[in-house]
């Protein structure tokens, strides 16, 4: 089975700045246009069989929030109140447009959409994934099954390939590290005072082709710090200094925790929704590829599509072509995926589907 996991606040924002100029009646649709767009044709040219779309839920950086406070405290998108108002209207819009053809989606209070795809890769090893997004984080899920495409930089990665970060070509595994060490300015979190993602890539610039740990980082670093004592740089590496001061491990083991991804962030009641997203049969009581026909006229979708024949039908069809897929997709629910579903309902999460 071939599916597509999206970043759906990823690919909004995409949308929602690249496709400025797209207004229907004075209303900017141009996000809801660029994620209709990108998917027909994700499930044209990967032969997909399933679309799992994860939204950034309400207060979703609460519990990264709980171990570290300055998590995302200094991200400002840049909208005006109204910009804001028409960003919300195109997200609950453009959901619903998902619901008409047989999207999955999930969205949970406090729970981040990039721990809802690593949870979702780690329960579905049978299926042959793509997660679509420019996010850092979302790398170091690549596995035999699993490759990402980087809207950004427009291009597939698998395992093994190497990937530009801050301008610098290192091997896709090691993202995360880079992120571990260096911060993160886009979610407020703090790395090595002093070092840069360069300037750490020049101390191991056999993070370019070769798979390392934090542990790799910190033997090398001490045989730095044996050849050059002076180096201000090394040193602070070791003792773990960021602009708040001296942490030692207790850096490498907060900054590990935040970035990644092998215990997502989530609730109880977000896993086992997750695992329904992943097994359920949809239901397709009130869903029709003439709502959402309907929707494309009053939204205008229709005025942006290639002024020539057949334009709307060939927008159309790759979404009936996955309609009919999930129509006849019978899963079966083993004792296994019950036992799971029941165990992690027992939890105490507070977090509901969408």
């Amino acid at each position: 089975m071939n599916t597509l996991l999206v970043d759906g606040d990823n690919l909004l924002t995409i949308g929602f700045y690249g496709c400025k100029n797209f207004f229907h009646n004075g209303i900017h649709i141009g996000g809801i246009y660029h994620i209709l767009n990108t998917l027909q044709k994700s499930i044209e040219l990967y032969n997909l069989d399933k679309v799992v779309i994860f939204w950034d839920g309400e207060d979703s950086a609460f519990q990264r929030r709980q171990i570290y406070c300055h998590y995302k405290e200094d991200r400002k998108h840049g909208m005006t109140p109204n910009e804001e108002k028409n960003f919300m209207y195109q997200k609950r819009r453009t959901q619903k447009y998902l619901e008409e053809v047989y999207v999955r989606q999930g969205e949970f209070q406090h729970c981040e959409s990039d721990d809802c795809i690593a949870y979702y890769v780690q329960n579905s090893p049978n299926e042959n994934k793509i997660i679509y997004s420019s996010d850092r984080d979302l790398p170091q899920l690549l596995d035999k099954k699993t490759k990402i495409y980087n809207p950004s930089l427009r291009q597939l990665y698998s395992m093994g390939d190497t990937i530009i970060y801050d301008k610098e070509e290192v091997l896709i595994d090691n993202v995360a590290l880079i992120k571990m060490i260096c911060g993160d300015k886009s979610d407020s979190i703090y790395g090595i005072y002093g070092l840069g993602s360069k300037t750490f890539i020049s101390f191991f610039p056999e993070i370019r082709t070769t798979p390392l740990t934090i542990e790799d980082v910190k033997q090398k670093a001490n045989l730095l710090f044996e050849q050059n004592n002076k180096s201000i740089k090394i040193k602070n590496l070791l003792t773990g200094v960021t602009k708040f001061g001296v942490y030692g491990d207790e850096f490498f083991t907060l900054n590990q925790r935040l970035v990644d991804l092998s215990h997502p962030f989530l609730t109880d009641k977000a896993k086992a929704d997750i695992i329904d997203i992943l097994n359920e049969e949809l239901d397709g009581e009130g869903r029709s590829y003439k709502n959402i026909l309907a929707m494309m006229q009053e939204d205008g979708i229709f005025n942006m599509l290639p002024k020539m024949e057949n334009a709307w039908t060939n927008f159309i069809t790759p979404f009936l072509k996955l309609t009919r897929k999930e129509k006849n997709n019978k899963n079966i629910k083993n004792s296994t995926y019950a036992r799971t579903r029941q165990q992690l309902s027992n939890g105490s999460g507070d977090a509901s589907k969408f």
